[in-house]
């Protein structure tokens, strides 16, 4: 579905008509609606670490370098970040309590293995540098979630035909609660079907769950588990 379609969904339920464009119509609910539909994005983009954004990073060590540049569809890191060693698989860096941690630690030369990170001036910062034939590896979120009619990545919906990577009826129900708020309209209800979509959106892109069997039944001297395997829901 366009970001179009979606706007037209929400505007059918907002006020009864459907946008003919979002980015060339003059009238004024298209215009809010083309706005808003940037806002939403960002919401549920940051929502949770969404499978379809989710991209792995590996940047790699040259002996010298401490500030890292980050790759060119870098968002922000995934929740709960790890940065993970090409050169000791069993061992993470070591993420720097704060600023003042991170100057401490350089201050007195404290070098642990395979070494200390943090995120400072939009660069991923390790230290000490890296050796080469070590690299930083971790997950992030892309910052492009809308595809074009070309099958291009990008930042933020410009054209009618663009596409939302994430869930479109999320991006529906976010309009209709956006415009009704911005209207100073009542709109509980409209959050409250957005946010339990979002819900339903987020537990499904989780995956199934492995549920480990607690009961055990005896058999002679031995002793299993009820169900020898694992049940995923």
């Amino acid at each position: 579905m366009t970001v179009l379609a979606a706007a037209q969904a929400a505007g059918l339920r907002l006020l009864g008509v459907k946008p003919i464009s979002l980015f060339s119509a003059p009238d004024q609910v298209a215009q809010e609606l083309a706005d808003l539909a940037g806002d939403v994005a960002a919401d549920i983009v940051g929502a949770h670490d969404w499978q379809a954004l989710k991209e792995l990073a590996e940047l790699a060590g040259d002996g010298a370098t401490i500030a890292l540049d980050l790759p060119a569809d870098f968002g922000r890191m995934v929740k709960d970040p790890k940065i993970h060693s090409k050169r000791y698989p069993l061992t993470d860096f070591c993420a720097a309590a704060d600023e003042d941690d991170w100057l401490r630690l350089a201050d007195l030369g404290f070098a642990a293995t395979p070494g200390t990170w943090i995120m400072l001036g939009g660069k991923l910062n390790v230290y000490p540098a890296m050796p080469v034939g070590e690299a930083a590896r971790f997950y992030y979120i892309r910052s492009r979630p809308v595809r074009s009619a070309a099958g291009e990545r990008k930042a933020s919906f410009t054209e009618d035909t663009d596409e939302f990577f994430l869930a479109q009826r999320l991006l529906e129900l976010g309009l209709i609660w956006r415009w009704r708020a911005q209207k100073r309209m009542e709109y509980a209800e409209d959050l409250a079907n957005y946010e339990k979509a979002l819900e339903s959106a987020v537990a499904a892109d989780k995956g199934g769950k492995l549920l480990k069997p607690r009961r055990r039944a005896r058999i002679g001297d031995a002793s299993r588990p009820v169900y020898p395997g694992a049940i995923v829901r």
